[in-house]
């Protein structure tokens, strides 16, 4: 993928050198079922041009496995992309969400951290979970959860600016182990009453009490970090107050108004896992990536079945083939996410071409 002039023309030269089939794989993120790269996988990323991954411990036997797994993902990915890397993705938040934990220190849950009172704490286990993935092939660590008192213990703090000081020395230490970030869950699920893997749910909390908590986080810190080092994955949670009846996934208020708009973010924004019964059972995901995409997000999550990633896909394709806004919209949103890649592996969150 060598090219020259300024990332923002490589990218613009490598998308338009891209069919509409890779262009709209650039937009997912999908699961895979086994621990390598068996017939099933290499024929969603084939036939399908998936062109990002999230591991999970199904996938996960020992680090060589991984390390290995993640190479060969890598390179089938860039021969079915046009020459563009995948994100490689995993959720090692540490506490009750941790991956492969034979394999990894036990590392802090959020909570643990912070009732220490030491921020520096959270930059010295980013560092050390950051380095440990950077080692397996990760690009990405989808941490640290700035929500407000979440349940599991997946929280810093009930007090908005206590999880700005922690999360701001994670996305520190992520940093100086070249692995993107996430910020998650906008706009902050802390108030939920039903997990969202099972079903919907809906906090009711007005605007400004919104903004003055919950999103306090997110707001601050992308005014201080920079969009390269960290994404924000928006969660499909429905907040009545910021749009009156779609969840923040496929919200446009949300993503681009708040988001883009009032906040000013400019890095990439992923959805939660579509395959939630958040989402699930209430759209169908011919539909979900489509109207995600519209509202602002720009990578879709997609976790685990490969006939929900293919639905997903084949929908978010018929609307690029169809429709020609949507299909100005998806180019720019995948030159957005080929400079991120570009520009990464420049500064070395992904491994440079071959």
């Amino acid at each position: 993928m060598k090219q020259s002039g300024t990332v923002e023309e490589q990218a613009e030269a490598i998308v338009a050198a891209m069919t509409p089939e890779q262009r709209v794989g650039q937009l997912m993120m999908v699961g895979i079922q086994g621990t390598s790269v068996d017939q099933d996988a290499a024929y969603q990323i084939a036939q399908y041009h998936m062109g990002n991954i999230i591991l999970f411990d199904r996938n996960m036997q020992s680090t060589q496995q991984v390390k290995d797994l993640n190479r060969t993902l890598t390179r089938q990915i860039r021969k079915e992309s046009g020459g563009v890397a995948p994100f490689i993705a995993v959720d090692q938040e540490g506490g009750f969400v941790m991956r492969m934990r034979e394999a990894f220190p036990r590392i802090p849950s959020e909570q643990q951290l912070g009732e220490s009172g030491d921020p520096a704490a959270a930059k010295e286990w980013a560092k050390k979970t950051g380095k440990q993935l950077k080692d397996m092939g990760f690009s990405m660590n989808f941490a640290p959860v700035v929500d407000l008192g979440s349940a599991s213990e997946r929280s810093y703090s009930k007090d908005p600016a206590v999880v700005t000081a922690f999360a701001a020395e994670a996305i520190a230490g992520y940093e100086e182990e070249k692995i993107w970030c996430s910020l998650k869950h906008f706009p902050g699920i802390g108030r939920v009453k039903t997990d969202p893997h099972i079903d919907g749910d809906v906090v009711t909390a007005s605007k400004e009490e919104l903004l003055a908590q919950d999103m306090k986080p997110f707001a601050e810190l992308i005014h201080t970090e920079s969009p390269q080092h960290m994404f924000i994955m928006v969660s499909n949670v429905t907040f009545p107050a910021l749009d009156p009846s779609l969840p923040a996934c496929v919200s446009e208020p949300v993503m681009t108004g708040i988001l883009r708009q009032q906040f000013g973010y400019q890095g990439l924004i992923i959805s939660d896992d579509m395959e939630m019964g958040a989402m699930a059972k209430h759209y169908a995901f011919a539909d979900m990536g489509v109207m995600a995409i519209k509202a602002g997000a720009d990578l879709v999550l997609v976790c685990h079945e490969y006939a929900h990633e293919q639905e997903t896909y084949a929908g978010l394709l018929k609307a690029y083939k169809q429709d020609a806004s949507f299909r100005r919209l998806v180019d720019e949103k995948v030159v957005r996410i080929v400079r991120t890649k570009l520009a990464g592996e420049q500064q070395g969150y992904l491994p440079a071409a071959q």
